[in-house]
């Protein structure tokens, strides 16, 4: 009855730019649908406004998500200040609280939100406080932004951070026992096997084992400049690596990955991010194979055939929908 009523008192549109809004809605009614082929019928000259309303819409789209940004920068900057949440414990402690398996110091954490990214594709997202995150395909990130510390934690998978400046409130990224922290900078986070990895583009990020809240979390942390990468597994030192390939690290987001010397179980992991099948290491031994290939991510042909074709690999399609690879 509601559908009904709405339906009767929604204006039909009238101009190309009114009905290119409404059959871009995620969904447009049978009704809608048998009205816009009258409206095509009605004129000649209609198809070829709505293609130039299309092409406009198109040209338009980079400002859009300018204006975007733009936007949730000003409402995180104008938020009204929420009533304090600190609270001591008995000794002078202050409490602490748990954010996705990073520390939250002083602050009990705002609602968190995940964010996940479907094996194959990369996603977009733009946070309240007006950053930027590109999510590598098969990944998760979750989110709080508390009155302290905008925090994140990347999941699973690859993210690729391009943080809105404020310095009043540090920009954390939990990774694996560490965290990134940062007021304004752009890099990338992975997760690879039991390993994290961290590459700097722009700015400045110090890689910490504090969270950004405790005074002494910048100074007492390992500094990245750009073109950095640093490497470490949990409860290990932290292995920096110094002018990295960036390109490398943010192949993906072309849509393509680089390989540079990496062991095969490591190209692997990667690939399985784009493949709705599982990939398998069918033998041991495999990593002593190592590979130096850019794999396009886009083709005509399936991601497991540019594979069989592009490595040094066998590939093996099971019954149960598995994928083997084997090295030749």
């Amino acid at each position: 009855m509601i559908d009904r009523l709405t339906a009767l008192f929604t204006r039909r549109p009238e101009t190309a730019e009114d009905w290119l809004a409404r059959m871009g809605q995620p969904e447009v009614s049978p009704r809608d649908q048998a009205r816009f082929l009258d409206w095509l019928d009605a004129d000649p000259d209609n198809l070829d406004r709505y293609e130039a309303a299309k092409m406009q819409r198109a040209a338009l789209e980079p400002l859009h998500a300018v204006f975007e940004t733009e936007l949730a920068r000003l409402r995180w900057r104008q938020r009204r200040p929420a009533a304090s949440r600190r609270f001591v414990l008995a000794g002078g402690l202050a409490a602490t609280a748990v954010i996705g398996g990073v520390m939250a110091l002083s602050l009990m954490p705002e609602r968190s939100r995940l964010y996940e990214s479907a094996p194959g594709q990369i996603s977009d997202v733009v946070l309240a406080d007006g950053s930027k995150v590109t999510l590598d395909a098969g990944s998760a990130i979750r989110v709080a932004l508390s009155d302290d510390v905008r925090r994140v934690t990347l999941e699973r998978g690859a993210a690729y951070f391009e943080v809105a400046h404020d310095a009043d409130h540090p920009f954390q990224v939990g990774l694996r026992d560490r965290n990134v922290i940062v007021t304004g900078t752009r890099f990338v986070t992975a997760m690879e096997a039991e390993r994290a990895v961290v590459s700097l583009l722009e700015g400045r990020v110090v890689i910490a084992d504090r969270d950004a809240a405790h005074p002494n979390a910048l100074t007492t942390g390992l500094a990245l400049t750009p073109g950095d990468e640093a490497r470490y597994r949990p409860g290990g030192a932290v292995v920096r690596k110094a002018r990295t390939d960036l390109d490398a690290a943010t192949a993906w987001r072309k849509r393509r990955l680089i390989f540079q010397d990496a062991p095969l179980s490591e190209v692997v992991a990667a690939l399985s991010r784009y493949s709705d099948r599982p990939l398998l290491l069918a033998q041991t031994g495999a990593d002593d194979l190592r590979v130096t290939a850019i794999l396009p991510l886009e083709g005509d042909a399936p991601l497991i055939e540019r594979v069989d074709a592009l490595l040094p690999v066998r590939v093996q399609q099971t019954a149960d929908g598995r994928v083997l690879i084997r090295t030749e």
